[in-house]
């Protein structure tokens, strides 16, 4: 598989970098495998088939699909224990009613109205998305690179087998508690993320990023780690157990397959802090995103950190680099894309921000945007963001004007 440049530069410990932080974020994740892959040749189908590996790449499947509640890959039967058959039920129900209502019209929707996009996109940069995968790959199956960020710390992978009943127990608690949240709003709570890691079970992202590889069918190759390594660089080194919270930023990289597509793509999960003062311009932070390639930018529930000035070097980053932005009205101003000559297109409803965030984020121009006589605006068949009460739900898409490219940034 041809790397980006991002990837060359870990490989070879050059110049390059992290990112962001994470507030908030939506993703569904039970029972039946199901997660678009590659560029079909004609729709997927409004519900998603059961997938599996056709192979194990390694010893990893059969932990993934374990904490993501399904049978084993391979086959081979799990231990008979209370614990795990409860979660996989709840699993399994919260995902099939998750699917039938976002993510099948979601991917349908994706399938006609990012059809360019998606062609474009080499990398998909997620701020604010913690551990939220499954948007990611339900919106951009074809990217070989995702860029997840997130507050957040990474955390370990759990040692299902070796641990006792008790603990296990406690680890699919925990899981149940932070799916059925997920499920219900489309988005995670930081502060509930932050407790249940505080127990010590569920200790970061890698165990909800698990859960949804293995949800939408995914083989894995490996996982590594990803640390400063103190020239302004990144090195990668195999996965390790971490014994205590190392200092951010810091990453892991999880390298999949999915079944009939021989190209292996990766997500990226960065533990990092966004705000100006930690992502000064030149950064290895800053140059990860920078060296990125064929970008596209998701925003959702992004807790409108955008707007404020203490997250323009991220701001202008993403406007000088994206090829596209997909965004919500928590994220990037309207006013930057408008004025920048970007092409847009709207979806939805534009409606204020909920009563959380009412300090001086509402967008006038942006709902008069979507109120103008004779506005093209379409519509978005599923719940997303911060109003999944009343659904009245809003994206945008803004594709960069026709303008010659950035100059890489050096190595």
């Amino acid at each position: 598989m041809g790397k980006t440049k991002s990837e060359r530069a870990l490989k070879g410990g050059t110049a390059s970098l992290l990112l962001l932080l994470f507030l908030s974020v939506a993703i569904p994740g039970c029972q039946k495998p199901a997660g678009p892959g590659p560029q079909a040749s004609s729709p997927p189908a409004a519900q998603a088939e059961v997938l599996r590996p056709q192979k194990a790449e390694s010893g990893l499947d059969r932990l993934f699909y374990h904490i993501g509640g399904l049978p084993d890959p391979a086959g081979r039967p799990w231990p008979e224990e209370a614990s795990w058959s409860a979660f996989a039920e709840l699993a399994g129900r919260e995902w099939a009613n998750f699917d039938g209502t976002v993510l099948g019209p979601m991917k349908n929707w994706a399938w006609t109205e990012l059809r360019d996009a998606r062609a474009g996109t080499q990398s998909l940069f997620y701020p604010f998305g913690g551990p939220d995968f499954v948007t990611a790959y339900t919106l951009f199956p074809e990217a070989r690179e995702t860029v997840l960020l997130g507050l957040e710390q990474v955390g370990n992978l759990p040692d299902l087998e070796g641990a006792s009943p008790a603990w296990r127990e406690a680890y699919f608690a925990d899981m149940s508690f932070l799916i059925a949240e997920f499920f219900k709003r489309g988005y995670f709570i930081t502060k509930d993320m932050t407790d249940v890691y505080g127990r010590g079970k569920v200790d970061g992202a890698l165990s909800i990023i698990a859960f949804f590889l293995a949800r939408g069918g995914y083989s894995v190759v490996e996982v590594t780690r990803l640390t400063p390594d103190g020239q302004g660089g990144w090195k990668e080194t195999p996965y390790e157990r971490l014994t205590s919270l190392p200092r951010r930023p810091y990453g892991a990289r999880i390298a999949y397959r999915k079944s009939g597509d021989p190209e292996v793509r990766s997500v990226v999960y960065f533990s990092c802090d966004i705000e100006n003062k930690a992502f000064p311009a030149g950064s290895p932070l800053h140059e990860y995103f920078a060296g990125l390639e064929g970008t596209t930018t998701f925003v959702k529930s992004g807790s409108y950190l955008l707007q404020y000035t203490d997250f323009s070097i991220l701001r202008d980053l993403i406007l000088d680099r994206s090829l596209y932005v997909l965004q919500d009205d928590s994220a990037v101003p309207y006013r930057y894309f408008k004025n920048g000559g970007w092409e847009i297109k709207l979806f939805g409803q534009y409606a204020a921000p909920i009563k959380d965030f009412s300090n001086n984020v509402e967008q006038p121009d942006l709902k008069q945007a979507y109120e103008a006589d004779g506005a093209a605006v379409a519509p978005l068949p599923f719940k997303f963001g911060y109003h999944w009460r009343t659904q009245i739900d809003n994206l945008l898409l803004a594709k960069r004007p026709q303008r010659p490219a950035k100059t890489p940034v050096p190595r």
